[in-house]
């Protein structure tokens, strides 16, 4: 009989940590996911408490990066690393061995991580920290943003991504629409928006962006489209496009 290995996923996002959690579900003779932690300092007291074999662990954190993690830990489990940044990842990790997982996460790619789980015990919890961020810094890595720049005459107002709920696509212009019920101009193009917006973002069809942490409800929707219900003062409602019904299932682990 082979090892069920306690798991615990680390992820600032919670779509992140829902999506990791239902790839998860396929594995369940491998891996089971015992707890989930949104910070750096949550993550160490889970850790140091439940002792878990294994833990899924994001890089960027707000307040403690995945390394200093590490190296506040004295519990060593099993590491496999998820990060967006894929321009270092291939580089920092193949150079040390580690197994990482790169954002939006595969499910061919998770199960090339737990079968080397399965083949080879464990997952290495040696690290070189230090050499590791050396790498990092070379390719300078950013910060992650935490508002939307929008130009409104001859100021600029900050949007918090955690205050805007999703954005619409009208003729050349897109309207940002925020949980206190108001909305916001831009003449950027939802397409040109998607490259600056962080994961938490994702677009249900061609006139519409969403905030995935303020998904109310999910229903399914006639001919192959999904219904959401935003968490906003309105409680807006949206239909996906047909094309893009495959896509949200991946996306959400339906």
């Amino acid at each position: 009989m082979s090892q069920i290995y306690k798991a615990i996923v680390i992820d600032d996002e919670p779509a992140a940590r829902r999506l990791m959690k239902n790839l998860l579900t396929a594995y369940h003779d491998t891996v089971m996911v015992i707890d989930e932690a949104g910070n750096g300092r949550e993550a160490i007291e889970k850790i140091e408490a439940l002792k878990p074999d294994l833990i899924f662990l994001d890089i960027q954190m707000p307040d403690l990066t995945g390394f200093e993690v590490i190296e506040r830990l004295s519990h060593k489990p099993s590491i496999i690393f998820t990060t967006a940044y894929e321009q270092y990842a291939i580089k920092a990790f193949e150079t040390f061995s580690i197994d990482y997982l790169l954002k939006p996460i595969k499910e061919e790619r998770l199960e090339q991580s737990i079968q080397k789980l399965k083949s080879f015990g464990r997952i290495s919890n040696t690290i070189d920290v230090s050499g590791l961020q050396e790498i990092i810094r070379q390719f300078q890595l950013p910060a992650k943003a935490s508002a939307l720049p929008i130009k409104t005459g001859d100021r600029i107002i900050l949007l918090r991504y955690e205050n805007i709920v999703y954005m619409e696509a009208q003729d050349k212009y897109v309207y940002i629409y925020t949980t206190d019920g108001n909305k916001h101009l831009t003449d950027n193009t939802l397409a040109n928006l998607s490259e600056k917006l962080p994961s938490q973002f994702y677009r249900i069809q061609k006139s519409y962006i969403i905030n995935k942490d303020k998904i109310r409800e999910m229903h399914r929707h006639f001919n192959g489209r999904y219904l959401f219900v935003m968490d906003d003062k309105p409680g807006t409602r949206l239909t996906s496009g047909r094309t893009y019904h495959d896509a949200i299932r991946t996306e959400f682990g339906l």
